[in-house]
Order: structure tokens, then sequence, then C-alpha cells
């Protein structure tokens, strides 16, 4: 165990669900909050920390967090709001532990895509309101000019990203996620363009969810045979939605400085460390842009995934959990779900999917469906005694 580190102590989630209407938010997050401190066995009084990745404009309220604290025990205790993505909260609270600050936090994320009737609406709201917002009347576009430079900068093509969709809904399909089918690449072709170059079952359809993860410190976490260490965490990039003139057309800039910060913390390449990626891909592309982004190498990426070696069983399980491909798009929660799948793989519980020996795991997420910026982490398995 290294000199102050930080664990994951326990983690809790309303697994992805295509609708969870006949749940309320607010039970939705209490149920996940009694799963993570039942997992991590201890005692909401010893939580000092709430961080928590929410948005006004996705929750459809003011201040989305002020109902947190409640669900989670969190009432009058310390409580960040973080607008944007899971693992950019998770940043957060690691950097307080770490510190010193605190010795146990929780993170939480949640969201309800399924009761947003104007999505597009909601996310074309981050668009420069000048230059592209009055032009773009689903922002979904943006991923397909990606996608099609994707294409032309490696030259390959539509059928490579079905590929990925077939073996993201193929482990869904055995992890129990709401999207998994066997559906073959040939069969994905036949879908319609959406996005061209992008297909409808290139883009990932939404589903409801809710993570909440116990983080602690070296101490925190003595005595626990099943705590999992956040070796290292980053997250970079200046593309936001509104600044899409400032992206590099086709790839991930991102991952490449997070990677290198993340290698420094390790002394080492993470990638040659890992066992498996869990990665947030909102489009099929996203996935091959990831994987090149950690390999330095376009070509390398598509050969892995031509040869099968991203599948189950091979050199490097990519999204064992069937990504959110074969999950759905949880919005802000979608890197929490990514997220609790790497721990329970580090920790031998992910079933049926489950990557044999994984000691090791990188987890992706992008802050947006539609940004280059996101966050990096590196998960492993260590003595916490």
């Amino acid at each position: 165990m290294g000199q102050g580190g930080v664990y994951v102590l326990g983690v809790g989630e309303i697994p992805p669900s295509s609708s969870l209407r006949d749940l309320d938010f607010r039970e939705m997050t209490f149920e996940a909050a009694v799963q993570a401190y039942a997992d991590a066995d201890i005692d909401p009084s010893e939580v000092e920390g709430l961080f928590t990745a929410e948005q006004d404009f996705v929750e459809g309220i003011s201040i989305a967090d002020e109902y947190t604290p409640d669900q989670v025990g969190m009432r009058l205790k310390f409580n960040m709001l973080v607008a944007g993505d899971f693992l950019e909260a998770l940043f957060h609270a690691y950097m307080a532990v770490r510190s010193g600050l605190m010795e146990v936090v929780a993170v939480e994320s949640h969201a309800r895509p399924s009761e947003i009737e104007n999505y597009a609406d909601v996310l074309r709201a981050s668009l420069d309101p000048h230059c592209l917002r009055p032009i773009l009347s689903d922002p979904y576009a943006i991923a397909g000019l990606d996608a099609r430079a994707f294409l032309s900068k490696t030259g390959s093509t539509t059928h490579d990203l079905s590929l990925v969709v077939e073996k993201n809904l193929r482990n869904a399909a055995r992890s129990g996620g709401p999207y998994g089918e066997a559906l073959s690449a040939e069969e994905v072709e036949r879908s319609p363009f959406v996005y061209e170059p992008l297909r409808r079952r290139h883009v990932a359809r939404f589903s409801d969810y809710v993570a909440v993860v116990v983080l602690g410190s070296e101490r925190a976490a003595k005595g626990s045979d099943r705590a999992v260490e956040i070796a290292s965490i980053w997250q970079t990039g200046a593309t936001s939605g509104a600044h899409q003139w400032m992206r590099s057309w086709g790839a991930m800039e991102w991952v490449r400085g997070a990677l290198e910060r993340v290698g420094r913390d390790l002394h080492g390449n993470p990638v040659r460390s890992s066992d498996l990626v869990e990665f947030t891909e909102f489009f099929a592309h996203q996935e091959l842009q990831f994987l090149s982004g950690l390999l330095g190498s376009e070509a390398e990426a598509l050969r892995m995934l031509r040869s099968g070696d991203l599948d189950l069983g091979s050199a490097l399980p990519f999204n064992p959990s069937g990504g959110c491909l074969g999950n759905g798009n949880s919005l802000n929660a979608s890197g929490g779900r990514a997220f609790v799948d790497a721990v329970r793989q580090l920790r031998g519980e992910a079933g049926r999917v489950q990557v044999k020996g994984a000691k090791a795991a990188i987890v992706g997420s992008l802050h947006t469906e539609i940004s280059d910026s996101g966050t990096l982490v590196f998960l492993r398995t260590g003595d916490a005694t």
C-alpha cells in the first residue's frame, strides 16, 4: 500500500435501465447509498463529506445537489457540487482525501434521461450562442462530423464502428445491460444513418442510473481485503461543448495529456499494466479514438479491434461491461457506471464478464458526449491491511 493512498471502500448503484420512473430520484439515491455504506462496512456518520456530479439543466432544478445530502446521510456536512461527469467529482473527492483534508468521503451522481423530453435542446444550450447554437438543431451532428474525420484520417469504415457495437452489445448481454443483444456487425450495418457516417446502432441509447462510491484514506482502508486503490487520476482537455473550433477533429487530444500525467505518477506505462479498460463511448467511434490515444496509434487500435484483441478473454478487454452502447448513456452519471464496473472487476465480482486475474484497470470518461475533454483513472488492487 502506497503512502498517502486513496482507496475505494465501497460501491453502490441502481443498475442502468431504460426507465426507472417507478422510483423517485431521491429513492434511487438513498438505495444506492445504503448499498455503498454496507459494501464499505461503515456507518454514514463516519463519512465526512459528499461530492456530487449534477447539472442544473439536466436535473431541471436550480442548485441541483440541494436534495442529495439528505438521501445519503450528509445533512449539515461538507457538500461540493461538480457540474460535470462523475469522474470529475471523483477527482475532487480524491484530492480531499489525498491532501488529508478528509478521511472518508462519498461521491454520488444520478441521471434520469427518461424524464427529459428535450435533451437535444438541453445539450444545445452548452454550445456557443452566436456561431453554433443557431445553426444546430441537434448537437449530435458534431459527433457525426468527428466520426467522419476519424474515418477519413484512419482509412477505416463504418464496418469498424459496427464491430465495436457488436462487441459491446454482446458483452452487455452477458453482464445484464439493458441494451445487450446478439447482433452481428453486418446487422448493425443495416441500421439507417442518423448522423452520417454514424448509424442508429452506433449511438448509445439513454438509461437511468445512480452510483454512490465511498473513498477513504490508507488508514480507513486498513483491515479491508476488498479495497481498490486509485493509483492515479487526472483530467484534461480544452474543448468544451461551446468551443468546438478548438478541437482536433477525429481525435481525442485530451487522452494523451491525461495518460502522460498518470504515467508519471505510476513511473511506467499504464496501458501495459492494465488488464482491462472501461470507457464511456457515447458513439462507436469514440471507443476507437480513446484506444488510439492510449496506444498512441490509430492503426494499432484498429488492428486490435479487427483481430478480436479487445474481446473478453483477449489481450486487453475493452468495455467488458458493454460500455454505454450496451448499458446506455446515463449523462453525467455514465462515468460512475464505468467506474463501478471496473472496481467489481478488480474485486473478482463481475460475474459472467469477469476478466480472469484482473489486477489493474483504466477507467475513462468524457465530460460530455460532444466535448474533447475527460478524466482518466488508474485502479489497482493491493494489500489494504
